[in-house]
């Protein structure tokens, strides 16, 4: 997985690239195994080398192993082979060391980058990495532009079988690159915002190379600086030169063919005369001497002696390739489905126990209302004892309410309820504090009535005073009269009773995934 394979050391990094299925093919992995990090990260870095991320300082710049291992993946590489692999921009010489160490001595790996500063920093770690090694094979770090590389001349005129872009190119510029490319070779590098795969299928032409078929493939979507077009260097691959010292490094079918004609020369022995021919055949080998067969094979190509290849031998192969691609891919979608699969039943999972515990917290939230309308004094007490009961019914403890995500929802649950209990006391002391007022304005209203009683009373009594045949008459009405005003003074003295029907409030509370 992208980001997450970095280790302490070389083969920390590794292990987890490995892991995380940057790398698959044993090939891809002994050569990062044997190519240590460290010696190319810029200076200073050498402590977050193995570190699963970019380095950058100044010019010098190194991309996150993942970024590679992806890359190396799809060149489809193979261990101690005679393919020849060119680096388009090249930086610190880390991949071109990684290709090296893979394809053996008999390969050749060239790279071209067009800071010249990095062109230093590249051999000077290059060297510091061949010192640890025995047998390396042919590399070359060149300063120029790889958008103006001579098709014709040195190593470019044979062409290349593998070659990598370590810098994001314009699709208008990449056929200059696949140009390149031999029949039945692949280059890998991203094209704008993509990381491409782009393999030649073979030549429809004689003429020249623009006829050529190609198959392109997107393997990801990368960010990559871009691929400078300026300064217009004219940038020539030097040939390497045969030499006896470097024989043991060619190829199998220089090493023989040149073995055959060296050891031909100067021979006097001539070939026998067949009757099938008119002339008398002779060893051609044997007419020059052993030094200018030297000087003429100093002038050949790693690949003179490579037989062409044929349409149904380079069909045949792309066809294994092709096998072998479409059973990793099956691999890939069968994984993908297993894991597709286990997420699906941890989803449903998940799902019925967040309806148990809705369904569990809706009955407790009814029992709450139930147990509020039994009485104010103890609504507090009944508050908090259903808060933790529910907290205790669903998870059997904070703990685990904590790991579910259900202790925050809980606990705004348990500060909503405190709100409302906060909002009835409120309530309830303005009601208290109106109901005062009104019995201070019943009492004065009160007071006001017996002192219309009394005068009352008193005048009654005047006049029965002054008329004595209508005294027990008066005196009986004044007696009904007053306790039946005593009785009303009294009514409007006792407030009218009043129901106060307390509603809590319950709030919707929904469960998301991310709560798990």
């Amino acid at each position: 997985m992208a980001w997450r394979s970095s280790g302490t050391t070389n083969d920390e990094m590794v292990d987890n690239l490995k892991r995380f299925g940057v790398i698959s093919s044993e090939a891809v992995e002994q050569g990062f195994r044997n190519v240590d990090r460290k010696f190319f990260v810029p200076k200073g870095r050498e402590d977050i080398a193995h570190a699963d991320q970019p380095l950058k300082e100044g010019n010098v710049h190194i991309s996150a192993p993942h970024i590679y291992g992806s890359a190396l993946e799809a060149l489809e590489l193979r261990q101690n082979s005679s393919l020849s692999f060119l680096n388009v921009g090249s930086g610190t010489g880390y991949v071109t060391c990684i290709v090296a160490s893979i394809l053996g001595p008999k390969s050749s790996c060239h790279g071209v980058e067009i800071h010249e500063d990095v062109v230093n920093h590249s051999k000077s770690a290059i060297a510091r990495w061949q010192a640890t090694q025995t047998e390396m094979p042919h590399m070359q770090v060149i300063h120029g532009n790889a958008l103006y590389i001579s098709k014709n001349k040195g190593e470019s005129a044979m062409g290349f079988d593998r070659i990598y872009i370590g810098a994001s190119v314009e699709r208008t510029n990449l056929s200059k690159l696949t140009s390149l490319l031999k029949p039945g070779g692949v280059l890998v590098g991203p094209v704008d915002d993509e990381l491409v795969k782009v393999v030649r299928i073979g030549k429809t032409g004689e003429d020249t190379m623009d006829t050529d078929d190609f198959s392109q493939q997107v393997l990801s979507g990368v960010r990559f600086a871009p691929l400078l077009n300026t300064p217009r260097l004219e940038t020539i691959i030097p040939a390497r030169v045969w030499e006896p010292s470097v024989h043991h490094l060619y190829p199998d079918s220089f090493r023989k063919a040149s073995k055959a004609l060296l050891m031909c020369s100067n021979a006097q022995y001539l070939q026998s005369d067949d009757s099938r021919f008119t002339n008398p055949r002779v060893n051609l080998a044997a007419v020059l001497p052993r030094v200018i067969w030297m000087e003429i094979l100093s002038f050949t190509h790693r690949d003179w002696f490579e037989p062409p290849e044929s349409d149904e031998s380079f069909l045949r192969q792309r066809l294994l390739e092709e096998q072998e691609n479409a059973r990793k891919a099956h691999l890939a979608r069968m994984e993908a489905e297993a894991r597709c699969h286990i997420a699906e039943r941890e989803r449903d999972v998940y799902r019925l126990l967040a309806r148990r515990w809705q369904s569990q917290l809706q009955d407790l939230l009814r029992q709450q209302r139930e147990n509020n309308g039994s009485g104010e004094s103890n609504s507090n007490n009944n508050n908090s004892s259903a808060n933790e009961d529910t907290t205790s019914l669903i998870l059997s403890g904070r703990e685990q309410a904590v790991i579910f995500g259900l202790g925050a929802m809980l606990r705004g649950f348990q500060s909503d309820s405190d709100d409302d209990e906060i909002d009835s006391d409120n309530e309830q002391q303005q009601q208290q504090q109106g109901q005062n007022e009104m019995d201070a304005e019943e009492m004065s209203h009160g007071e006001e009535q017996e002192g219309q009683i009394f005068t009352e009373s008193a005048a009654a009594n005047d006049n029965s005073n002054d008329e004595d045949s209508d005294d027990d008459a008066n005196y009986a009405f004044s007696e009904d009269e007053t306790e039946r005003q005593s009785n009303a003074l009294e009514k409007s003295r006792t407030p009218p009773a009043r129901t106060i029907t307390l509603r809590p409030q319950v709030r919707a509370v929904s469960l998301s995934a991310d709560d798990y």
